[in-house]
């Protein structure tokens, strides 16, 4: 299974809102109790949502035979924001190619450091990456607080 890495389509949109979902529902939900899961993912989020918020960030894909399997976005200071890998896939090198992308566009673009606020979920695999805890953060969503933590990785 060697994954693609491309830029988002329009055509994308759907299945990056199912697979958000899927992921926080499924994937998070080990770490995270279920009133903070209903709070972060309330609901497949419709396409509108999706548009506008991408705007703000590069966006990019991982295909594996001819489906979505991860999403991440990256913001022009560096800052990575919504990463998520298929359940179905999690382990197989999906979001390890992700990151890849985002570290060749970032050094393209002279973008030095790369930084994430991640989960309890996301923090070991952002650590085997290269990424580093700077600091433990208590975000707060639809009234629930979670725990992340702030990680740097020097490019």
């Amino acid at each position: 299974m060697v994954p693609i890495v491309r830029r988002w389509r329009r055509s994308d949109v759907p299945a990056i809102a199912r697979l958000y979902y899927q992921t926080v529902r499924l994937v998070n939900a080990r770490d995270y109790r279920p009133e903070q899961i209903r709070a972060w993912a309330p609901r497949v989020y419709p396409d509108g949502y999706w548009l506008r918020r991408f705007r703000g960030y590069r966006v990019y894909v991982a295909q594996v035979e001819d489906q979505l399997a991860g999403f991440a976005e990256l913001a022009e200071d560096g800052e990575v924001d919504c990463f998520y890998v298929h359940h179905a896939v999690q382990g197989r090198g999906v979001g390890r190619a992700l990151v890849r992308q985002l570290v060749a566009v970032a050094r393209a673009r002279g973008i030095t450091r790369l930084s994430a606020d991640v989960s309890r979920t996301a923090k070991p695999f952002f650590r085997r990456q290269g990424f580093r805890v700077q600091r433990r953060l208590a975000r707060h969503y639809r009234g629930r607080t979670f725990a992340q933590w702030q990680m740097w990785r020097q490019l």
